[in-house]
């Protein structure tokens, strides 16, 4: 006679569980964190986000995001039911071009470790907040763009208000589309990838946004 099988019930995963998890390392300390918190707040309902290390280089940033994906494999290894929050479904890591000498091989090291992201703003993270407002095609140093984001009232003090907040939230397809124009255009008249401007933040801003949470396969 043929044994019956029986398969365990799958489990249902809480709501917690059902968040995506992203851990974001940002280089800077106050404007990057400040507008990621405000993302994740408005989000909370799709995403879970953690701010991890702040304040400094791409090289260290990346160099601690690798550390976070071996961790997150290894505990996956050892787990059969859903992760908990701090097991991550995605890892990033937010920096400017700036002056920095070791962007390119940091972004080399983060594209050759699977589960680790790069978004990247050249010269630095306010052209992402200015380009909500305005396009910039021609090259402009930071202190320039910081200031032009201080004078189009998209930030104060390095901080961004709740008015400025509700702003970029309303122009974001605005932003997105300038960011994508501006890596087309570098493209097109054969500037290396991530030349002055340019930035890739959207495309962490789009994952928040979107908030798709990995299916439970345990």
């Amino acid at each position: 006679m043929k044994q019956r099988r029986y398969s365990s019930p799958r489990r249902i995963r809480t709501p917690q569980e059902q968040l995506l998890k992203i851990r974001i390392h940002t280089e800077g300390k106050i404007t990057e964190p400040g507008y990621l918190n405000m993302l994740g707040r408005l989000y909370r309902h799709k995403v879970y986000l953690d701010i991890g290390t702040t304040g400094q280089g791409p090289k260290s940033l990346v160099e601690q995001a690798c550390q976070d994906e071996d961790e997150r494999r290894r505990r996956r290894r050892r787990r059969r039911r859903p992760a908990p929050p701090y097991d991550y479904d995605e890892i990033w890591c937010m920096f400017d071009v700036d002056e920095h000498p070791e962007i390119k091989q940091s972004v080399n090291r983060a594209r050759q470790k699977k589960g680790v992201e790069v978004a990247v703003s050249n010269p630095c993270f306010e052209l992402w907040l200015v380009l909500h407002q305005k396009d910039q095609t021609a090259h402009i140093e930071r202190k320039d763009v910081q200031q032009l984001a201080q004078e189009l009232g998209l930030i104060k003090d390095k901080r961004i208000d709740n008015s400025s907040f509700n702003f970029l939230l309303e122009k974001y397809e605005d932003a997105k589309r300038r960011a994508i124009e501006l890596d087309r255009w570098h493209e097109g008249n054969g500037s290396p990838p991530r030349s002055n401007p340019s930035t890739g933040v959207w495309r962490l801003v789009d994952s928040i946004r979107d908030g798709r949470a990995k299916e439970d396969t345990s």
